[in-house]
């Protein structure tokens, strides 16, 4: 697992997908915000990891804009012809989830194995 100084992410590279999970319980800032989209992009953009896991077990809150970075996330990945699927999501905000219209564009897991088995 690696988590570079400064990472919004813990970075696990498998055979068959990537997870990447969030680091911050909160992720409200705007730098905050900003640093997650700008590093879940790099992994699409300039890794290449386009099976991607992303492991919200330590997420308890987030903003809105978030949800916004997730998307242009999932449309990043299919134009890759790849998959982006979520796992270990907070209840309030898997709701949150539901009434964006992203559980419907997203594999939701409640296990990270599940998940990655279905890679």
């Amino acid at each position: 697992m690696s988590q570079a100084s400064g990472s919004r992410l813990r970075i696990e590279v498998f055979e068959d997908a990537t997870v990447a999970s969030f680091v911050d319980e909160r992720i409200v800032d705007e730098l905050v915000i900003a640093e997650v989209g700008d590093q879940l992009n790099k992994l699409v953009d300039r890794d290449g990891h386009t099976e991607l896991l992303l492991n919200f077990s330590n997420v308890k809150f987030m903003a809105s804009q978030v949800i916004a970075k997730l998307f242009t996330l999932n449309k990043k990945i299919k134009l890759a012809k790849g998959n982006l699927k979520f796992c270990c999501i907070d209840p309030e905000i898997r709701v949150v989830f539901k009434i964006t219209g992203l559980e419907r564009m997203v594999e939701i897991f409640d296990d990270e194995q599940d998940a990655l088995d279905s890679f």
